[in-house]
């Protein structure tokens, strides 16, 4: 089945944009744009609304996309049960992650995967969350590794990969290690960082997801760095607070992967979001086949050996 006009005109409603969605399905935007309005003229009725470079749905736009997203999740259901019936799981499975994470969770288990499905193809696409999320909603990736506060519950499934916690990485002989405090039972001491006012801050670009996770603990704090160092490397910020060049934030995952021949301490955040849930996500109507479920699966057994 060949589904490309409603994949157009879906495209084009989440993008809003020519260019973009031109874009997002790899055709010149003369062509799309010669498309819809074709399609619109064989219909007899406007789907779109033209505002400035802003295409909007009119009303019978809002109800031609409601039905073309049910016929291209049909055709995708189609598709898998195919080769369910058949046993010749052919496809592909495309998944994003945060360019970080993907050096030391993917690989393990794609190899393992291929094993078991030969004949899929498995796609992996890194970048930050912002461009992740964007794939994710112009149906250019299935499944999604992320944390659970990127995630919408209304069209979103998630499963809990794991649960960790964003850590304040000192280096070693600076004055604030003696404001930890010890919780029993804990695997981390505690640091309040009401007592980073005013201090060097080692930080990521904006955009970047622990960037973003920094601020709004700091903000909760009303904490005001004296100078900020931006560095999209968090390998390299690590290396930079060892050095004694500020203090930084790193994600508990990561630090287990980072070796530096000087030590940083790490400590754990009195805040109102002690840990965060990294999960696996995926769209509500997502066809879960045998090789689709077999991944998910194994990306949660990933999580669980990782963290135990």
């Amino acid at each position: 089945m060949n589904l490309k006009e409603q994949q157009y005109v879906c495209v084009l409603a989440k993008c809003q944009n020519l260019t973009k969605a031109a874009q997002a399905l790899f055709i010149s935007q003369p062509a799309l744009s010669i498309y819809i309005n074709n399609l619109e003229s064989n219909l007899g009725v406007k789907l779109f609304e033209r505002i400035g470079k802003r295409f909007v749905l009119t009303y019978a736009g809002e109800r031609y996309v409601e039905t073309a997203e049910q016929m291209l999740a049909l055709k995708e259901n189609f598709d898998r049960d195919i080769q369910e019936i058949t046993g010749n799981y052919k496809g592909r499975l495309r998944i994003g992650i945060q360019t970080r994470r993907s050096t030391w969770f993917l690989p393990p288990v794609i190899a393992a995967y291929e094993k078991e499905f030969p004949h899929m193809d498995v796609m992996i696409m890194t970048g930050n969350m912002d461009f992740l999320k964007d794939k994710l909603h112009n149906y250019k990736l299935d499944l999604f590794l992320c944390n659970a506060a990127d995630t919408d519950p209304s069209t979103m499934i998630t499963h809990l990969i794991y649960r960790e916690q964003l850590l304040v990485a000192v280096p070693p002989d600076h004055p604030v290690n003696e404001k930890a405090v010890y919780v029993p039972g804990k695997r981390y001491r505690y640091l309040d960082l009401s007592y980073l006012q005013g201090e060097t801050l080692v930080l990521q670009r904006p955009g970047q997801s622990i960037r973003k996770d920094a601020e709004r603990l700091l903000k909760e704090k009303n904490v005001t760095p004296g100078r900020i160092r931006e560095l999209e490397s968090i390998e390299t910020a690590m290396q930079f607070v060892a050095e004694g060049l500020g203090i930084g934030f790193n994600r508990e995952g990561y630090t287990i992967n980072m070796k530096y021949n000087k030590a940083v301490n790490y400590y754990a955040i009195l805040s109102k979001e002690e840990s965060i849930d990294f999960v696996l996500a995926h769209r509500k109507n997502l066809p879960i086949d045998t090789p689709t479920q077999r991944m998910i699966d194994m990306l949660i057994e990933q999580g669980q050996r990782y963290y135990q």
